[in-house]
């Protein structure tokens, strides 16, 4: 039972990071896919380990994108 409530407590605190980073004023940095060079690329997932990335044009998701 404690282990449960330790994960659900490290759950939240994850989420709660996606969070704040979405809210983060990221215009500075263009993003592309590596895959068809669109710019249309959001966060997808992150944490304290890295950044996953989607491109809704494509599909792509991955950890890999190109910053300008």
């Amino acid at each position: 039972m404690v282990d449960t409530m330790e994960n659900d407590k490290e759950l939240d605190e994850i989420e709660e990071m996606i969070l704040e980073e979405g809210k983060k004023n990221h215009s500075k940095i263009s993003l592309l896919c590596p895959v068809c060079n669109s710019s249309n690329v959001t966060y997808y997932l992150g944490g304290q380990i890295g950044y996953m990335y989607h491109c809704k044009d494509c599909g792509y998701i991955g950890a890999l994108v190109i910053e300008t």
